[in-house]
């Protein structure tokens, strides 16, 4: 029994006629169209009725992409649909009659309406042109078409690449202001005015979701109505986070290796920093190139120059560590000729006193001549101390005999030959003793500079210590403040 009832209902339901059902075009409907007593198409459907003819507006996204902040603008392809009601196309039939005919449709008045803030749209017409017209027994007409349209969006990029976006389709009559036509939102429960296909993506951007608006305006030559599809997207940020925000704070880290390096690596100091702002500075000219010349700072632009300030005071640190070793060499120098000049600091004072200084070196070599002169004399009086009692035992040279004769020549001989020796063993223990002094002086002053030095590289060093801290601190309390400005609170 109950299956009886399931098949007499399915046969009654087969004669109901459905919405897919459709008449062809009729000779009978074309000479009303090209009736003019009958039909005119440059008239509306109200046109005397002194009531402007409403427009129901719908559409289906079928595909949304190329949302480009380079030009502002974005692509559409989308089902458009369009309906209203002309009584003077109302027939007899039980079905509505299918018109696929461009020219006959041209034969039709249909809302002249356009997408006001389209950069270019146009009708696709592979491998036929994709419209079709209903026009049902009571006089509605619904119309559909698919269009492809570049529609332009004013971007505000001052959070980008962190950015989401509202874009707006701006929907309107061309002719016909508000009191001949009206456009309006369709307002059926079970399909929504817009729609869209579900497997919608893009590569950059996410579609959150679309919502209907008005822009009605009032011009010179009248109110006008105005209807806006609203599209709220959303910049996909792990691309940008891997290919931009990734690699430039590891530049930053790299540039933090030269903290530990040695002050007196200049060479390889510098150069890691070279490298680390240069490649900086490349990546921010890349994200430049992507993006539209604006007036304000957007959020990238906000990061690449914080990290390229970060890499840019390791340069400054390693300048200061190397402008502090350095001072203390000038220092030591100024030293050096202060004590040359007699005037010596408190080091290069109490290492003088311990070991002498160079200027005592400088006496000695300017008093040489005289000390050689002296040494000669000290020598003759300490090797001769019997020639006095000799002359006072031999006063003349009558009382000289011929052995006394031979033993003064011996003696003579004897106080000379032993004169030399003493006079070169003197000259050999004072030249020791200056060489001594002068090396003992210049010990001395190496010890200093090795003071001075050493006192520069352990302010270089500390400086590099405390930076390995404040670097790393800085740049995590930046990343808190940045992405907690341009995600949470705004």
């Amino acid at each position: 029994m109950i299956r009886f009832f399931l098949t007499a209902f399915c046969i009654l339901n087969s004669f109901e006629p459905t919405n897919s059902a459709f008449i062809p075009l009729t000779k009978k409907f074309l000479d009303k169209l090209k009736n003019e007593t009958l039909y005119n198409k440059f008239a509306t459907p109200t046109q005397y009725d002194d009531v402007p003819t409403n427009v129901t507006l719908s559409m289906f996204i079928e595909g949304m992409s190329s949302f480009s902040a380079q030009t502002m603008d974005y692509h559409l392809d989308v089902y458009f649909q369009e309906e209203w009601y002309d009584h003077r196309l109302a027939h007899n039939n039980t079905a509505p009659i299918l018109v696929r005919d461009l020219e006959v449709f041209k034969m039709m008045w249909h809302p002249d309406v356009y997408f006001a803030n389209a950069r270019s749209a146009a009708f696709q017409d592979i491998t036929d042109d994709n419209f079709l017209v209903w026009v049902y027994p009571n006089g509605r007409v619904w119309y559909d078409a698919r269009i492809s349209i570049v529609s332009s969006c004013n971007m505000d990029l001052w959070k980008y690449p962190l950015d989401s976006q509202e874009c707006a389709l701006r929907i309107l009559s061309y002719a016909y202001p508000m009191t001949v036509l009206r456009l309006l939102w369709s307002e059926k429960e079970d399909v929504p005015a817009i729609d869209r296909n579900p497997d919608i993506t893009m590569p950059d951007m996410s579609l959150k979701h679309i919502r209907t608006g008005y822009c009605n305006g009032t011009y010179a030559t009248g109110e006008w109505s105005c209807m806006t599809a609203i599209f709220y997207v959303e910049r996909e940020m792990m691309h940008h986070v891997m290919q931009t925000y990734v690699p430039t704070a590891l530049i930053v880290v790299i540039s933090w290796f030269n903290f530990w390096l040695e002050i007196d690596s200049a060479p390889a100091r510098v150069s890691l920093s070279i490298t680390t702002l240069l490649t900086i500075s490349t990546q921010a000219n890349a994200v430049k190139l992507a993006l539209p010349e604006v007036s304000y700072m957007k959020a990238i632009d906000v990061w690449m120059g914080s990290c390229m300030a970060f890499v840019f005071g390791v340069m400054i640190e390693f300048t200061i560590c190397h402008y502090a070793k350095t001072l203390e060499k000038e220092k030591d120098r100024q030293a050096r000729e202060a004590e040359l000049r007699g005037g010596p600091p408190l080091v290069v004072d109490t290492l003088s006193t311990l070991f002498g200084a160079v200027h005592d070196i400088d006496d000695l070599n300017e008093d040489e001549e005289l000390r050689g002169d002296g040494e000669q004399h000290i020598a003759l009086n300490m090797l001769n101390p019997e020639e006095p009692r000799l002359r006072s035992l031999h006063p003349t040279t009558n009382d000289i005999t011929t052995n006394g004769t031979r033993y003064f020549m011996g003696a003579e001989r004897l106080k000379r030959k032993r004169s030399k020796t003493s006079i070169t063993r003197l000259r050999q223990q004072v030249a020791s003793m200056r060489h001594a002094t002068a090396d003992v002086s210049r010990r001395a002053f190496k010890w200093t500079r090795a003071v001075r030095k050493l006192h520069g590289h352990r302010v270089a060093t500390k400086i590099d210590e405390r930076c390995r801290i404040v670097f790393p601190m800085v740049f995590i309390l930046f990343n808190i403040a940045y992405w907690s400005f341009y995600l949470v609170f705004n």
